[in-house]
């Protein structure tokens, strides 16, 4: 199967776990789970919920244990929330901004999940053990993802 193939099954699995459901922490909890299961080479999928203007802490999530507080200040997930914009690291070694939590990790790409006001209220992040693994499918994918979250949320202005 391919790598759209893969996001579209795994996408539709989301919407029907989540059909009906308006709590954060089981929207996240379950697209974490789903992502995390659905590539080989993700070794992180989780979300950072931003708790402060600042400061992001670590959500639901599949994997070794990351991050529990991050300033937006640093990172790749703070870069993701000061750039309201999708952020990937093909090759994290060269990534001068990457905080490493796992030894292993080549790759990374964070989402962000906006509110209605455009604001960004948390990240959503996955780690690969293969490096140069991200591109615009993965983008097309997450955003979209990352909409039924916010729109599941309350958010009815993020609903395709």
């Amino acid at each position: 199967m391919n790598k759209r193939d893969i996001y579209h099954r795994t996408f539709q699995s989301i919407e029907a776990l989540i059909e009906g459901e308006t709590d954060s922490i089981t929207i996240m909890s379950t697209v974490a789970c789903e992502l995390y299961h659905a590539f080989d080479h993700f070794n992180w999928v989780g979300f950072y919920r931003r708790i402060k203007p600042d400061t992001l802490k670590v959500g639901p999530y599949q994997g070794t244990h990351g991050c529990l507080t991050i300033n937006i200040q640093r990172g790749v997930c703070g870069a993701c929330v000061r750039a309201a914009a999708v952020q990937i690291e093909n090759d994290v070694s060269k990534a001068a901004d990457h905080i490493a939590c796992s030894a292993d990790t080549r790759a990374e790409i964070v989402v962000p999940v906006f509110d209605h006001a455009g604001v960004v209220i948390a990240v959503l992040d996955i780690d690969s053990i293969v490096a140069d693994v991200f591109d615009e499918v993965d983008v097309l994918y997450l955003e979209r993802i990352c909409k039924r979250v916010a729109w599941k949320n309350g958010d009815e202005s993020t609903r395709e």
